[in-house]
């Protein structure tokens, strides 16, 4: 059986974990969700330091972390829908060198990140009236949120089957919209029809 593999990106409170919640619900025991890797490790103690050295041993377990994480549900899981939290290339929005020294860092390249995921759904940053502060982890301004929203984007760049969800203001449209895209990839549609959902 072919797995899918979608990854779920985007800024800081683009509406990620509402996603995956409600993904849960409509799929029920036909997917796989993937955690986040920054989640299980800020939340189990791994500190955050503002330190080039601190940024990049960071983001070094967060990716390893995520690639393990990977790894077991690509060879355990039995569902058709695997979605991951994040991908590997969101690491490059937080390391502190560019892009190449990041693929240096962890010995891969982009081709081989990028054709980790067979799909990459990115949401939005919410507007500075809709930013979420609720989440404990979250240290970014709406400002900074916004930056790595782009910064994200630009670490994806190459991927080609990768669909873009904006924030126009109505939460609940920008959760059913991602939904239906995900039921789309599931029935198998063309990144084509799949774009005409968020054009």
């Amino acid at each position: 059986m072919d797995k899918i593999k979608v990854a779920i990106t985007g800024g800081p409170s683009g509406g990620k974990t509402t996603l995956l919640e409600t993904l849960k619900k409509e799929f029920g025991l036909q997917i796989t969700v993937v955690p986040e890797a920054a989640s299980i490790l800020y939340g189990g103690g791994f500190p955050r330091k503002k330190s080039i050295l601190g940024r990049i041993a960071t983001q070094r377990a967060i990716y390893f972390t995520q690639r393990e994480l990977e790894t077991i549900a690509i060879g355990e899981s039995t569902n058709a829908l695997l979605v991951f939290d994040r991908g590997s290339l969101d690491s490059i929005a937080y390391w502190p060198n560019d892009e190449d020294d990041f693929f240096k860092n962890i010995q891969s390249n982009k081709k081989v990140e990028l054709e980790r995921y067979d799909w990459v759904i990115h949401l939005d940053t919410a507007s500075n009236e809709n930013y979420d502060l609720s989440n404990p982890i979250r240290t970014e301004t709406h400002t900074e949120a916004l930056l790595l929203n782009e910064k994200i984007k630009m670490a994806w760049n190459g991927h080609q089957r990768r669909i873009t969800i904006a924030s126009d203001g109505d939460f609940l449209a920008k959760i059913t919209k991602s939904i239906h895209v995900i039921k789309s990839i599931v029935k198998g549609k063309s990144f084509e029809d799949v774009c005409k959902i968020v054009s």
